[in-house]
């Protein structure tokens, strides 16, 4: 283990989570509906935003985005589930 790995607080009997370390970092669609920022000239959070949802947040520079596409999930819980960018419509 790495001396930043060892500081971490495992719980006994578990490891790295399934599926580690995530989701392979690929792109968003390049088909901006919008860019934007924070209205403070202070702010260094940067986002664009496709198919009706937030699709990248970028923090602390313009060059690092942290989230990808973050949107609603619809569901009753049983029977269905609606996805936000690919099963509603949006003006």
């Amino acid at each position: 283990m790495t001396d930043q790995a060892s500081s971490y607080r495992w719980i006994e009997g578990q490891g790295h989570a399934f599926g580690k370390p995530g989701a392979e970092p690929r792109w968003t669609s390049s088909r901006k509906d919008a860019v934007g920022m924070a209205y403070s000239a202070a702010s260094r959070i940067w986002y664009t935003i496709s198919h009706g949802v937030l699709n990248e947040i970028y923090y602390p520079t313009i060059d690092r985005p942290q989230t990808r596409d973050m949107e609603f999930l619809l569901t009753d819980g049983q029977t269905f589930v609606h996805e936000e960018k690919r099963d509603l419509e949006r003006t």
